[in-house]
């Protein structure tokens, strides 16, 4: 970059964040939704979904990209069923150590598989995690416990399930457990980002939908409710932080008007908070939000309408988020979008030096941004 990770610090106003330089990187040239992890020294993985170069079928890609190397390559492989319709959701994709990511693909026939990727090129062969995977929802996966956890959404008619399963180092299954409530739906599973072992799903309901929270350090995993919440939008985008002894969780929404919006909501002992807006119901589609924890503050990465009809454009906000006391203060959000005016699915991840990798998509393909935030609490 032209300028340095401390200036960029400094200049990053209060409650705030500010990019490395004024045009983000485009990181690859066919649009789709993508994910990035902090991994290694000073960078950061990259990984997406994306129509093939032949135009014949769909590929997943993966790439390293740090503020002071360019982007590097490191996978890319057709998907062996397209789906048949726009995706909403991204891949899978976890650190499992400096050197190594897990990446997760949903197909077009519904097939859920891993793979451990070392970023030097490598790849461990295929597992089969199941079919009937619903599309909607990006995987979870991470490494949790020393082992390598995965969890993703069933879709049938009957109705939406969340599954877990677990494996050692080398491929083997350890565990297999359905996190579904009795008599109860789940979908979007998600590692809280600043926790250790928590995944936070979701009963997604026309009026009050239920949160819950899951512990996987034993088997089976034990599941408490962590809050309700009301008036989340369908297919659900869910993106928790957990900061010291309270849990921030961003959703989409259903606002004024039947408008979408991104919500957010917090829990802490047997407080909780009223909704506030991290983007205001001022348009109609779907959204996206994506979340990273930092010390004492979290940063939050949305989707904001440019129109009120539904096929409006997107740009994307970045708040850093400060809980208070019996509340939460918001920054003033950054507007970032790619040189074509427009930017969706953002995600979000912090790397310990505390710079930020923000990923997301335009019409002509991937962009990436570097940020640094005031988010010392």
């Amino acid at each position: 970059p032209a300028v340095s990770a401390e200036s960029v610090q400094a200049a990053a106003p209060e409650r705030g964040c500010a990019t490395f330089g004024e045009q983000p990187l485009r990181v690859w040239t066919r649009p789709g939704p993508a994910h990035v992890v902090a991994v290694g020294e000073d960078g950061f993985a990259l990984a997406g979904y994306a129509a093939n170069a032949a135009g014949d079928g769909e590929e997943v890609w993966l790439l390293t990209a740090s503020p002071t190397r360019a982007p590097r390559p490191v996978l890319r492989e057709d998907l062996p069923h397209a789906l048949s319709v726009p995706r909403v959701a991204g891949p899978g994709l976890g650190r499992m150590d400096d050197g190594h990511v897990g990446l997760v693909t949903l197909d077009g026939a519904a097939d859920a598989r891993f793979t451990i990727v070392q970023l030097g090129g490598r790849r461990a062969p295929w597992r089969e995690l199941g079919p009937h995977a619903d599309q909607r929802f990006a995987p979870a996966i991470g490494l949790r416990g020393g082992r390598h956890a995965v969890a993703w959404t069933e879709g049938t008619e009957e109705g939406q399930r969340v599954h877990y399963a677990a494996f050692d180092p080398t491929g083997r299954e350890l565990a297999r457990h359905d996190l579904t409530q009795e008599s109860m739906g789940a979908a979007a599973p998600v590692f809280a980002d600043g926790a250790t072992e928590d995944l936070i799903f979701i009963d997604p309901r026309e009026a009050t939908s239920v949160l819950y929270r899951a512990d996987l350090t034993t088997d089976p995993p034990p599941v408490e409710v962590l809050r309700p919440v009301s008036s989340v939008y369908d297919p659900a985008a869910l993106a928790p932080v957990v900061l010291g002894e309270r849990a921030l969780i961003g959703y989409t929404a259903v606002g004024m008007a039947a408008a979408t919006a991104v919500g957010l909501v917090w829990k802490e002992g047997e407080s909780a908070s009223a909704p506030q807006a991290l983007v205001p119901s001022e348009g109609y589609g779907a959204l996206h939000v994506s979340a990273a924890a930092a010390e004492g503050r979290a940063v939050f990465a949305a989707d904001h309408p440019k129109g009120r009809e539904r096929g409006a454009a997107r740009e994307v906000w970045v708040r850093v988020v400060e809980p208070t006391e019996g509340g939460a203060t918001l920054g003033e959000p950054l507007t970032l979008a790619a040189p074509d005016g427009t930017g969706r699915w953002a995600h979000l991840a912090r790397h310990p030096s505390g710079t930020y990798a923000l990923v997301f998509t335009a019409g002509d393909g991937v962009y990436l941004h570097f940020l640094r935030c005031d988010d010392a609490g």
